[in-house]
């Protein structure tokens, strides 16, 4: 009996399975939708902020206009004129009640 073996070619084996190739792609498109939806949300995001900011600067030009008038009404000179005007007058002699 003669033993005959054919010489065939083996198929080099891959290493990575089908499934891990797969999966590695299914991970790899996750990751993209993950970074176009951050994205999208940081630049929503920077225009709330955006709004917020120049809102921030106009509140604080008003609280500074409210503060100059504050100033200048409670002034002396603009105080002593308005207690002119109602009829009031400086104060001659002090009375103290016991």
């Amino acid at each position: 009996m003669t033993i005959i073996k054919k010489f065939e070619p083996e198929q080099p084996k891959n290493n990575y399975s089908r499934k891990f190739i797969s999966l590695a792609a299914l991970v790899f498109f996750i990751l993209i939708l993950i970074q176009i939806w951050v994205s999208n949300t940081v630049v929503s995001y920077g225009e709330k902020f955006n709004k917020l900011s120049a809102l921030e600067e106009a509140l604080k030009t008003e609280n500074q206009i409210l503060e100059n008038e504050i100033a200048n009404e409670s002034s002396l000179k603009n105080l002593s004129s308005k207690s002119a005007e109602l009829g009031f007058s400086k104060v001659e002699s002090i009375q103290y009640i016991r």
